[in-house]
């Protein structure tokens, strides 16, 4: 790290995607796809399960009609972070650094500054993967993603697989039973629209609370004569803010999500996952991050790239970098997604 050439954009911005890796729970369940354009198009297809026709011996084959596919435009939203550096923050000994020496056994400058602009840098990619993570959960529990600074982004998820459950099927209704809702939306809309069952459900904090008060739930799972699933709770270390729960007879896995992020604009940490929403996801989900080229107009480049960082001198005395990003989420099976808000 210490010998990159901080001021080449394209060298950095290299580095960078080469050093970092997604830790986000739902980013890590997407595959990156990267593009020469600001936007793309994503082919939907459709999904009419025919039957081959019974026909007699001396006729023909009888016509079976071929499925279309619906072409969607995407342009991912801009997002931006920058910090910077003065001549006070280099007298500041980095995390984890014992001291500060400065002699001639000491690293150079130069090496100094490289480590200092790589530690921004991959700190800046973490709120642009925080982001990410936020978008997807957004788009995951509305259908679609609200920038402040542009037009909503639709997702191509269907309208009535996005709901509130109805007054006697809420988690926390005396007599409803979420295990038989849950098996209901993997039988009735998920394979039906999605192609396969559900395998994964994500908790909210206070869904979850409900789902495992439930009394219909705790009569399943200790049945001692048949095995419909059980909740052993363990923490899932690889992802912030979540914990495996378990897994019902039907094999869906069970987490819950109590992840935060900062709110600028409210300043106050909220929840990344609804607390009173469940996500139930099928097991051919094709959840992809797609991220939009970066145009760099001091160089005259189009970066096709997930990351694009720069570095520049404002007046000979403050250092400036940032990264920019294009990202946007597209759950191109949109079928395969039921959320629903549980309380």
């Amino acid at each position: 790290m210490a010998n990159i050439n901080t001021s080449n954009p394209v060298e950095l911005s290299r580095a960078l995607v080469l050093a970092y890796r997604p830790q986000a729970f739902f980013r890590r369940m997407c595959s990156t796809i990267t593009h020469r354009t600001k936007s793309f198009l994503i082919d939907v297809e459709k999904k009419t399960r025919y039957l081959a026709p019974y026909v007699r011996d001396e006729e023909d084959g009888k016509f079976v009609a071929r499925d279309g596919y619906d072409t969607i435009t995407f342009t991912p939203p801009k997002v931006g972070a920058k910090r910077n550096i003065t001549a006070k923050d280099l007298e500041v000994r980095l995390p984890g650094q014992a001291i500060v020496d400065i002699s001639n056994e000491s690293a150079s400058n130069e090496s100094y500054m490289s480590g200092l602009v790589i530690e921004d840098m991959l700190d800046l990619q973490r709120s642009i993967e925080r982001r990410e993570e936020q978008q997807i959960v957004e788009i995951l529990s509305t259908g679609k993603v609200k920038t402040g600074v542009g037009n909503d982004i639709n997702a191509p998820i269907p309208a009535s697989n996005i709901f509130s459950v109805a007054s006697a099927d809420k988690f926390d209704a005396e007599n409803s039973n979420p295990l038989e809702w849950i098996r209901k939306q993997s039988r009735e809309k998920v394979v039906l629209n999605g192609g396969s069952s559900v395998r994964t459900a994500v908790f909210g904090g206070q869904a979850w609370d409900a789902f495992i008060k439930n009394k219909s739930v705790l009569e399943e799972f200790n049945n001692r004569r048949v095995n419909l699933g059980y909740v052993e709770p363990r923490e899932d270390q690889m992802f912030p803010g979540v914990t495996y729960q378990g897994r019902t007879s039907e094999g869906i896995e069970l987490y819950t999500y109590d992840e935060y992020y900062w709110n600028e604009g409210e300043k106050a940490n909220k929840p990344v996952m609804p607390t009173d929403r469940v996500i139930l996801i099928g097991g051919d989900r094709r959840f992809e991050m797609h991220y939009g080229a970066v145009f760099d107009g001091a160089n005259g480049t189009i970066n096709k790239t997930q990351t694009y960082a720069w570095e520049w001198v404002e007046g000979g005395k403050i250092r400036w970098r940032e990264l920019e990003s294009h990202p946007l989420f597209v759950p191109v099976n949109g079928g395969a997604i039921v959320s629903a808000k549980v309380l």
